[in-house]
């Protein structure tokens, strides 16, 4: 995922490696999470305005490090390991 995408948007879900991500940069600092809300597995989208993760199936929010605003979610956002290398943002080797 190129980062200037990101950064335009300041959040936004794609795929990189082959599994779907949420990445947000707040204050310079980028988050990459899996984008699966941690309820019920829905996918997320990103609230530009408020700049939070919103799920669309049963309401629950995310700030954008992934930390739960408002249930039913109780846990938080599942953080994945990075590189940014060459301006592009890929997951770090486990």
């Amino acid at each position: 995922m190129d980062i200037s995408e990101v950064r335009t948007r300041q959040g936004m879900t794609g795929r990189i490696d082959g599994r779907e991500v949420a990445v947000s940069i707040l204050d310079g600092d980028i988050r990459v999470m899996e984008n699966i809300c941690t309820h019920r597995a829905c996918p997320l989208i990103w609230n530009g305005d408020e700049r939070f993760w919103d799920c669309q199936c049963h309401g629950s929010r995310f700030s954008a490090d992934g930390r739960v605003l408002r249930g039913p979610a109780s846990e938080p956002l599942r953080a994945l390991r990075h590189v940014v290398t060459d301006g592009r943002i890929e997951l770090a080797r486990e």
